[in-house]
Order: structure tokens, then C-alpha cells, then sequence
């Protein structure tokens, strides 16, 4: 490391201390590193009297660090005024509850407005949010201590917090269900295309289908609902959930993918086809399964 006479030694041995040793060295010889601590201290610093003190937040720094793969890798991409922000929550700090309910908890109600409209559910599901985040635990430090700053502290908090509003409407009895007759009301345009196959076969085509949703988790299922019912965008999912658009892509054709898989199963399990004429139904309606998942998976709520 060159010298930088802005940053302590003491500090950098502070945050070496807490590494492995072959993390730390790593970290000692990568270039730009002391660059990078020192980026990362003024971030910390300008929380200013919320910012927790210099050689704890070193400590935890260096453990958060000695978790990545890469630990230069990991100091160039930090988000390290949120990785401050949450330790000096987790450290109950003057402050820092405000401002993390300030920057990161009240912009949550709009995408959670998105999973239920009533503003009763959302100031239920960022109540047990607050708590889950910063209560101490028994013998563990609050979970907010476990943000490593990979990708900002809103787009983590925000996934914690659909997973726990999708938990809870479940529980409410509003997660979204499954209705195979809604599927059977709608053959033609919008749905399967049941005229490519012959008659006798059609119900357990539908049947298949509606067996092969109800088996995904209540995720994917949330997942495909708002993008094919809602019709929210990547973009707007993204935001929802996170996570890059480009992510969020893979993810539904993965999940697209599960369900033409499961269907073709259920198929061979109700229909007596040979593997070719299967094969043959399964080309007849490869790409309109999602069509079909409007119908499906719309909510009665």
C-alpha cells in the first residue's frame, strides 16, 4: 500500500486484524486499497454524530471484508456509508434509528403498497420489519449487523421486506390463488393453444398447467402474478424486489422453464403418448403456457 497519511495506520491494522490471513494480505498487497479504506472512512464519517466509532467500525469492516471472495473486489464496490449506517443502528447509536427509518424504511411503502393497498398492512409489515432488523437478539447481534454492504442498504431491507409482507398476507388468507376454473374459461385467445391439440387431451393439458403452478413456491408464484396480472415492468419489479432488471429476467424465464418441465411431467402421468407424440403437444403450446398465467393467477382479493 502506498502511503496516505489521511488514514491512520492503526485504523488499516484495525481492519487487518479482523481478516483471515490470507484475506488480509490480500487486502494489503491489491492496488488501491488504502485509497479504497480511506473512501470508505470518510463515507463513515459523514453520518457525522450517527457515525459509529472509527476502530469498532474498522472491526466490523474487516470481518464484513474477510466474507467476500474477493476482498479488494469487495472494498471497490462497498456501499460504505450504508454498511455504517446499519452497524451504528445495530450499536444503538443517538440517531441512527431516525435515520435509517428516515432513508431506508419510509420509502418501502410504496412498493409494499403494491403487494396490499391498505395502509393498515404496510405499517403492520414495516412494524415487524423494524423489529426483526434492529431488536437485539438472544446471545446475537440485531440481523441489520449482518448487511455487508453488497448493494445498497435500501435494496437489502427492501427484499427483507417483501418476503416478509408476502409471508403475511399468506397468513391473512390474500396471497394469490389458483383457480383452475378460471383457466378452463379461457381456451381461446389469451390462453393455451388448445385447438393444436386434439380434443380428448385438452382437459388434462389445463389440468397439467394448473398442477404444475400450484406447485412453484409462493415467490415465484408472486413473481410471475405481478409481472403477467399486474403487468409491472422489470423495471418496476426491480424496484420492488431490489434487483437488476437483467436478474429479475433470468429469474422468470428460469421459473418459465420450471413450469413447461412440470407440465410436460403431470402430461406423461395423465395422457398415454409416446415420447414423440408428447414431444409434439409439448411444440404445440411451448411459449403460450405464460398467456394462460393472467387467468391462472389472478388474485381474488
Amino acid at each position: 500500500m502506498s502511503t496516505d497519511i489521511s488514514l491512520p495506520d492503526e485504523l488499516i491494522d484495525a481492519v487487518l486484524g479482523s481478516m483471515t490471513a490470507s484475506a488480509a494480505e490480500r487486502l494489503r498487497v491489491g492496488p488501491g486499497s488504502r485509497e479504497g479504506l480511506r473512501r470508505v472512512f470518510a463515507e463513515r464519517a459523514s453520518l457525522g454524530s450517527v457515525a459509529p466509532e472509527p476502530f469498532g467500525f474498522a472491526r466490523h469492516l474487516g470481518a464484513r471484508l474477510a466474507e467476500a471472495d474477493d476482498p479488494v473486489r469487495a472494498l471497490e464496490r462497498l456501499h460504505a456509508r450504508d454498511l455504517a449506517l446499519a452497524l451504528a443502528c445495530a450499536q444503538e447509536l443517538p440517531g441512527a434509528a431516525d435515520l435509517f427509518e428516515d432513508e431506508v424504511l419510509a420509502r418501502l411503502r410504496v412498493p409494499l403498497s403494491r403487494l396490499h393497498p391498505s395502509p393498515a398492512f404496510v405499517d403492520e409489515v414495516l412494524q415487524t420489519l423494524r423489529a426483526n432488523l434492529l431488536m437485539p437478539r438472544a446471545g446475537a447481534a440485531p440481523r441489520l449487523a449482518g448487511y455487508a454492504g453488497v448493494g445498497s442498504l435500501f435494496h437489502w431491507v427492501s427484499s427483507a421486506g417483501v418476503r416478509l409482507a408476502l409471508r403475511m398476507r399468506k397468513a391473512h388468507g390474500q396471497e394469490a390463488q389458483v383457480d383452475a376454473e378460471v383457466l378452463a374459461a379461457h381456451p381461446a385467445q389469451g390462453g393455451l393453444e388448445l385447438g393444436l391439440v386434439r380434443e380428448d387431451a385438452r382437459a388434462h393439458v389445463r389440468a397439467a398447467f394448473v398442477q404444475a403452478v400450484a406447485s412453484l413456491d409462493d415467490e415465484d408464484r408472486e413473481l410471475l402474478r405481478l409481472h403477467f396480472v399486474e403487468r409491472l415492468s422489470l423495471e418496476r419489479m426491480g424496484a420492488l424486489y431490489g434487483l437488476h432488471k437483467s436478474t429479475l429476467s433470468r429469474r422468470l424465464s428460469g421459473v418459465q422453464a420450471v413450469l413447461e418441465k412440470r407440465t410436460r411431467r403431470v402430461m406423461s402421468e395423465r395422457l398415454a403418448l409416446s415420447a414423440d407424440d408428447l414431444d409434439s403437444m409439448m411444440r404445440a403450446i411451448h411459449g403460450r403456457l405464460d398467456l394462460s398465467l393472467s387467468g391462472l393467477l389472478a388474485a381474488r382479493e
